[in-house]
């Protein structure tokens, strides 16, 4: 599996947007096909600095995907620093996609001086961020889903 920046194979944005809308969009009301592109087109930007995204690819086929955000949540602006995005194509779940790319994200977020990062997620994903070193802080809302925010503090 390799591990890549999308700034490095921008051809993927299209199939990445549809990804996420088809996953998340049915939770956000009033989000179009287009504004999902124009968000991953953001962070197909950006080699150097967050916002940006990592993708991961076997046998040259896009697997995965994970994104470093700033702000994610408005109702938490004292949280700067984001995991989101993580997606693993249906027929590549469980076969460590999203543990690598989170590998590499905590990686380049201490390359980048990031002390904490959080991320918000549905229980059933409670488990993947805890093997990460990911801790449980409180409950918060997302539209019409509870989500558990957590965090990965550098250098615990």
């Amino acid at each position: 599996m390799e591990i890549t920046l999308l700034a490095e194979h921008p051809d993927y944005v299209p199939k990445i947007a549809k990804w996420y809308f088809d996953e998340w969009a049915h939770i956000a009301p009033n989000i179009t096909e287009e504004m999902v592109l124009e968000k991953v087109t953001e962070k197909s930007q950006n080699r150097d600095q967050i916002p940006l995204a990592l993708i991961a690819c076997m046998e040259d086929k896009l697997v995965g995907v994970l994104e470093l955000k700033i702000r994610e949540n408005k109702n938490y602006p004292e949280y700067e620093h984001w995991v989101g995005g993580v997606y693993t194509n249906p027929a590549n779940r469980g076969q460590g996609v999203a543990s690598q790319l989170l590998k590499k994200a905590k990686v380049l977020a201490i390359d980048f001086g990031v002390q904490d990062l959080y991320l918000q997620c549905e229980c059933f994903n409670i488990p993947l961020y805890l093997k990460h070193g990911f801790k449980a802080l409180h409950l918060a809302q997302h539209h019409d889903s509870e989500t558990t925010i957590m965090v990965w503090r550098a250098g615990t």
